[in-house]
Parts: C-alpha cells; sequence; structure tokens
C-alpha cells in the first residue's frame, strides 16, 4: 500500500509499452500535465491485458484506494493509440481480451478530474467495487478514421454505489456512460453527449440464474448532439443463448427508481427506449420471456428535434412486465415534418403516467434498444 504520496507527470508524453496495476493506495495524490501514450502493439495488449471480472472484459490499468485524488488539469490526458485496435477488430463486437484505457476499483472516497480520453481502445472507464467516487470535468473523444467507434462507452459502472459523473463531454460510437450491475445510487448530471447512443442502464440479466440489481439513479441536464437515445434499458432474455460477453441470458433482478430529466439535443431514434431481448451475436431467447423486471422510471423534460415519430419505445418482459413507468413535459419535434413527436409503443406495460399507448412495439433482438 502506497500511503501519503503524490506523484507529478510532467507536461511531455510518457510512452506506455505494459499493463499497469497501482491499486491499495491510501490518501495519494496524481497530477497528469502531460499524456500517456499506449503503444500500439496489439498483440502485447490481448495477451497481456487484465480480466475485470466482468462480462469477460480486461483492462491495462487498475487504479484505485482510498482517498485519491487524480487530477488531469483539464488537459492531462489518457491516449490509447485506439486506431490500431478499431483497424484490427473491425466490426466485431467485443473482440475477447481487447482492454479499455482506465479501471477504477476497490476504490473510495476518491476524485477523479479534469481527464482528457483520446482513442480509448474499447471502453473508456470502467468503476467496479467502489463507492463515494466522482469524476467531473472529463473529456472522451473516441474517434477514428472512419468516424466514431463501436463498444467505446464513455463509462462503465459495476458493483459499485454513491458514483457521479458530472461535466463530462463524451464523443464516441456507443454508450455515453452505462449503469451496469448492482450499481446504487448513481448521479450523471451537466452533460453533453456527442454521436453515440445515450445513457444506458444494463446491459444486465446476462448471467444465467444470477441476481443483480441498478436502483437510484439520476440523470439531468443532459445535452444531446446525434445521439441514439437519451436514456435506454437493456437487459438479456429469460433464457441463455451463447456466453458472454456477446451471448448470455437468464439473469434475474429489478432495475427500479429512475429520474431522467431536462434533456435537449438532436436524436436519431426513440429517446427513451427499453428492450429486454439483448444480444450482440444476433441469437436470443424469447424476447418476452426476461426475468429482470423495470419499475420505477420517470423520463421528464426533454425537446428539440429527432428524427422519429417515437418518444418511446417499451418492449417488456411477459414474465415480469415494466411498472410505473411516466413521461412528461415532452417538446420534441419530428424533423420529417416538423410536428410534435407523440408515438409511444408498449409492450408488457403495467402502470403508465403521463402518456397514452399509440401502437404495439416491435419485438426482437436489439443491441441498442429497438429492432
Amino acid at each position: 500500500m502506497w500511503k501519503w504520496g503524490k506523484i507529478i507527470f510532467e507536461n511531455t508524453t510518457y510512452h506506455v509499452n505494459s499493463v499497469m496495476k497501482t491499486t491499495g493506495l491510501q490518501d495519494c495524490e496524481v497530477d497528469l500535465h502531460g499524456t500517456l501514450l499506449w503503444s500500439e502493439n496489439i498483440t502485447y495488449w490481448l495477451d497481456h491485458s487484465m480480466p475485470v471480472g466482468y462480462q469477460n472484459q480486461s483492462t491495462v490499468w487498475f487504479i484505485g484506494g482510498d482517498n485519491v485524488k487524480f487530477d488531469g488539469h483539464g488537459y492531462g490526458t489518457l491516449d490509447g493509440n485506439g486506431q490500431v485496435c478499431y483497424d484490427f477488430v473491425g466490426s466485431t463486437s467485443n473482440y475477447p481480451r481487447l482492454p479499455m484505457a482506465l479501471t477504477v476499483t476497490d476504490s473510495k472516497n476518491s476524485e477523479f478530474t479534469g481527464i482528457r480520453f483520446i482513442q480509448s481502445q474499447m471502453w473508456t472507464l470502467a468503476v467496479t467495487s467502489s463507492e463515494h467516487v466522482s469524476f467531473t470535468n472529463v473529456f472522451v473523444n473516441n474517434t477514428g478514421t472512419q468516424g466514431t467507434v463501436q463498444n467505446t462507452d464513455g463509462a462503465n459502472t459495476i458493483y459499485s454505489s454513491h458514483i457521479t459523473f458530472r461535466d463530462w463531454e463524451v464523443i464516441n460510437g456507443d454508450d455515453s456512460i452505462s449503469v451496469k450491475a448492482n450499481s446504487t445510487d448513481i448521479l450523471i448530471e451537466n452533460c453533453t453527449f456527442r454521436d453515440g447512443l445515450g445513457i444506458s442502464i444494463g446491459s444486465i440479466g446476462q448471467y444465467n440464474g444470477v441476481y443483480e440489481t441498478v436502483q437510484r439513479v439520476i440523470a439531468r441536464n443532459i445535452t444531446l448532439d446525434n445521439t441514439d437515445h437519451a436514456a435506454y434499458f437493456k437487459t438479456w432474455t429469460g433464457e441463455q443463448v451463447g456466453y458472454p460477453p456477446n451471448g448470455g441470458g437468464g439473469g434475474l433482478g429489478v432495475a427500479s427508481d429512475f429520474l431522467f430529466e431536462g434533456f435537449t439535443g438532436t436524436l436519431r431514434g426513440a429517446p427513451f427506449s427499453i428492450s429486454q431481448c439483448t444480444t450482440f451475436s444476433g441469437a436470443s431467447g424469447n424476447c418476452t420471456s426476461s426475468k429482470f423486471q423495470i419499475r420505477d422510471v420517470t423520463f421528464k423534460d426533454i425537446k428539440r428535434t429527432s428524427s422519429t415519430e417515437e418518444v418511446a419505445s417499451f418492449q417488456c418482459s411477459a414474465v415480469k412486465p415494466c411498472e410505473n413507468i411516466s413521461v412528461e413535459g415532452v417538446d420534441l419535434i419530428y424533423s420529417g415534418n416538423n410536428t410534435l413527436a407523440n408515438e409511444y409503443l408498449c409492450g408488457n406495460v403495467d402502470g403508465i403516467h403521463g402518456f397514452e399507448c399509440t401502437g404495439a412495439v416491435c419485438v426482437g433482438s436489439s443491441a441498442t434498444a429497438g429492432c
């Protein structure tokens, strides 16, 4: 354990050629004034990336401890040199052993601020087994030569509580911020998300017979620029088909007590969506068989434009229907004809508030909520 220390990265480029594990820190400060640049040796990263312990994901850097203060001062950068990874995996989803840039693990009472992430190899950041940790003033740009890239989530929470994401800007081709298994008391506020999928709850229910929860999540004051959704849920079906990270299903649990409030911007798809037929391989079980329940969700105050007439698409399970879903304060213009978006597609929803279902939802396999 490293106690009461401070490390300063000066304003220069540091070449990172191997995995790093800096855990068990206590009362430590890290000042990043320069750039940590990962090598292009993809063979090394695939052979040596370290398992995160969820969905067969891996990382190149574990950092964690009690009362850690990591400050990038608005310009300190983690450059994953990810283009070589993007070219290597092509359109393959969740390529085995392809690592994420940074995993904050086993941490509490810690702060990460002013960090820039550029071209992360896969996910940008995972927060695992941590509590009372904040991430503020963070910039993520996972753009490659062909534009934004899949599997480059801005951040993921796993087995963590009381995590705050404030003042983020994320440019990517996947989930802007994703709240995954056993995450509670998560706050996302004052953020800007561009070109990705929006805020994701899940995917969850991927492990057969395993009980998971996601509870008490607030997302507010969010600016959207060409995102697929504002916020969406994705669970696996009630039957296991294949294995993680691209297959799975049969998980149990509940996602409850959500407030998504104050979204403005431009969207490509339905701003609010639920899909309980997640798959990343194209094969899934019965799309209405999930034993994972979603309940007590409020979507509130969204405005500007969308490329679809659908405000919501709620494809819920017949085994565990969604309960107590509210939508209010919608002022969203359908860009196709400049009229108010007013379609609400529903399947297996009990207890709706503030809207009426106007049609049947599409039922089918999906990686991004929607058929």
